[in-house]
């Protein structure tokens, strides 16, 4: 009987075990590997929150995150990110990073001009994720029209250029920090939370996320940035 009880004491015993360490995998990879992430809102269309052919202006498409991509690499010009910026509190968003530490950003005419960090050479990005409405069409309700992005700071915006709250806006459409302090408009290095990789749901719309690659701007100039 006693040895019964034994074996029965082992087996809970190995359970919980097997358990914890399981809870504590589950939490390691939630925190510094993989999340999952709901797209909310309009200002990704049309490259997230397409349902049924329609920009979702609610929540639409979930995504998981890849948040051991800026362990090593620091964050690149077209990736699409998530984080928190300063002023929003718990609030994540989900935009494109166009300018990097050092880059100067021009909004001139509804195009995006970029002077790369240690370049004299300001050159417009083709950005065609835009879609028709969008393209031509980066507005800049602010006025800022020159940017000079600090070091370890991004400037993000959302494809949907007509409909997102972004850099240019201080991530309100209401915020006149922008216009006091420009240094409102951009996202820190430490409130990235990692690079979207894969739509999972819904599962019609499952695939992997695709980033831009500028190639109008010289890769040695792209890696002076960083």
């Amino acid at each position: 009987m006693k040895e019964k009880n034994k074996r029965i004491l082992l087996w809970i015993l190995d359970l919980l075990i097997n358990i914890g360490v399981i809870f504590i995998l589950v939490l390691i990879i939630q925190k510094w590997l993989i999340a999952p992430f709901d797209v909310s809102g309009a200002s990704m269309c049309d490259t997230l929150n397409i349902i049924k052919g329609k920009c979702e202006t609610s929540f639409g498409e979930k995504i998981i995150i890849n948040e051991a991509a800026y362990l090593f690499n620091k964050p690149e010009r077209g990736d699409i990110v998530v984080f928190k910026n300063e002023d929003s509190a718990e609030k994540y968003f989900i935009k494109r990073i166009i300018g990097l530490p050092g880059d100067t950003v021009e909004l001139k005419d509804g195009e995006v001009f970029l002077t790369p960090k240690e370049s004299n050479k300001k050159i417009q990005l083709n950005e065609d994720y835009l879609n028709e409405f969008n393209k031509g069409n980066t507005e800049d309700p602010l006025k800022l029209e020159v940017l000079k992005i600090p070091e370890d700071r991004y400037f993000v915006m959302g494809d949907n250029r007509q409909n997102s709250t972004d850099s240019r806006s201080c991530f309100s459409f209401f915020s006149v920090k922008c216009k006091e302090n420009p240094i409102h408009a951009f996202v820190k290095r430490k409130e990235i939370r990692g690079k979207a990789w894969i739509v999972w749901w819904p599962l019609q719309n499952m695939r992997i996320i695709k980033h831009k690659d500028y190639p109008e701007i010289p890769k040695n100039e792209a890696a002076g940035v960083n």
